[in-house]
């Protein structure tokens, strides 16, 4: 699997760490807000035994949830922290390569041309020397 389809699918992992992330502060708030109306209604003398209970186990919930939390973010998060460099480094490495590539390419075609150069050079050093054109130009030299 390439490390981008890697990605990719822990993308939704992350969406759903992220919603758990919000569902969590959202019953941390939602408890915060009962225990206060909870502290009100003991200020008025009403029995609320059994809603302080459930406050506590809904308290006790979102603690076990963001524990659970923690552990996937701690568990996971380094190795999508991980994905996510290697894939920089994977975009690098191959932008490097296409720009070592297109030099060879470029280095080739110099190569080329110089080479036509030179042949081109040693027809007309002939054709001078047989006195068929007369050249007072220089050509070639270019492997001295």
């Amino acid at each position: 699997m390439k490390p981008l389809q890697l990605a990719l699918s822990l993308i939704p992992v992350a969406v759903i760490v992220i919603g758990l992330i919000g569902w969590v502060v959202t019953l941390r708030g939602n408890i915060d807000g009962a225990l206060s109306s909870i502290e009100s209604l003991q200020e008025s003398q009403y029995d609320d035994t059994d809603l302080t209970e459930r406050i506590q186990d809904l308290a006790l919930q979102s603690e076990e949830s963001l524990t659970k939390l923690m552990w996937i973010i701690d568990e996971y998060g380094p190795a999508i922290e991980s994905i996510r460099d290697r894939e920089l480094d994977t975009e690098m490495a191959d932008k490097v390569s296409d720009v070592v590539t297109r030099q060879a390419v470029v280095e080739n075609e110099m190569r080329q041309i110089m080479s036509d150069h030179e042949g081109f050079a040693d027809v007309l050093r002939e054709l001078g020397e047989a006195g068929l054109i007369t050249e007072r130009r220089q050509y070639g030299n270019y492997g001295k």
